[in-house]
């Protein structure tokens, strides 16, 4: 497979096991559509970690990992395919090595990053993680959590976005407002504030609730900075809901087809970016979720990706 096959790519996981629901199927489907993207699905096949005979303690071996990834890979590959329109690029590759940094490696090409996030048994969380946490923390390009249940509404849902400062709402609007205008759909802008019980009762005492949330609705199209004529061509509306972030997301997510926001910026080149409101907003939320980058920065191209030679792959035929 060549640069130029990937070079502008939805990247789609695919995992083990179960098979990829149908709505995340369709959100792969429709999305790349919409944006003249081709398709590319990704199977990693984890580095196994253990003694020279390359095998689990139960007795699973590197070869049958293969084959299992392989029927995986080539099963989605065939279901991608008979969903997407004619002439639609759709490929598949499997791919060695660990699986949150085989796929943050390759968002570096990629336009879009799409995993399935289904919940994880209390074993998973604790020998390995969210890969979907993981890959978003990291990842080169935008991620897209979709929830394994979810479903596409029959009737069109806006893009919401959150945006909690002034630092990060470039990089969270103009993502949204972007695939709204490809969608035709209308965007709504949340903030959500949130008082402790104790100061909440002091406030009363000076203004209402609703003046509250009038005052932060001035500062978050203040923050947003909006030209008048983008409004027009996509719908925006801004709303200031009282309550946690992490539950107000939630929620909003229950009305959305896809909700958007920014990971944290990074003070430590090492550990999370994503912070435990985007956390709870993976695991939780309805609708698929977008985190991008903070801020924007230009695309990163293939040349200056990290060599992977080591890493053997095998392309799944087109046909």
């Amino acid at each position: 497979m060549t640069d130029a096959d990937t070079e502008a790519a939805i990247v789609l996981g695919v995992g083990s096991r179960p098979p990829l629901s149908d709505g995340t199927i369709t959100f792969v489907a429709e999305t790349a559509g919409r944006l003249g993207l081709g398709i590319e699905l990704v199977h990693v096949v984890p580095t196994l970690v253990g003694g020279p005979t390359g095998t689990w303690e139960v007795g699973v071996t590197f070869d049958q990992l293969v084959a299992e990834g392989q029927a995986q890979l080539a099963a989605a590959v065939s279901r991608m395919r008979e969903r997407v329109g004619t002439g639609q690029v759709v490929s598949g590759e499997l791919v060695r090595g660990g699986v949150v940094a085989s796929l943050v490696e390759r968002s570096r090409r990629a336009q879009l990053v799409v995993l399935e996030h289904r919940h994880l048994g209390a074993w998973e969380q604790m020998t390995g993680g969210s890969v979907t946490a993981g890959v978003a923390a990291r990842s080169h390009a935008p991620v897209v959590s979709v929830p394994a249940g979810w479903h596409p509404a029959r009737e069109p849902r806006p893009v919401v976005v959150a945006v909690e400062d002034a630092q990060r709402a470039n990089a969270e609007l103009w993502t949204a407002l972007g695939l709204a205008a490809a969608s035709d759909l209308p965007v709504v802008v949340v903030r959500a504030t949130y008082l402790p019980e104790a100061y909440q009762e002091i406030l009363r005492r000076e203004a209402s609730e609703d003046d509250v949330l009038a005052v932060a609705r001035e500062e978050l199209i203040r923050d947003a900075e909006l030209p008048e004529s983008v409004c027009e061509r996509v719908p925006c509306t801004f709303e200031v809901r009282w309550g946690r972030p992490a539950e107000v997301l939630v929620e909003a997510s229950a009305d959305a087809s896809l909700l958007v926001l920014a990971r944290r910026d990074p003070t430590l080149p090492f550990g999370s970016h994503l912070g435990p409101v985007v956390r709870q907003v993976l695991r939780h939320a309805r609708c698929p979720v977008m985190v991008v980058e903070p801020s924007l920065n230009p695309p990163v191209h293939a040349t200056d990706s990290v060599p992977d030679e080591d890493l053997p792959r095998t392309s799944v035929p087109a046909g």
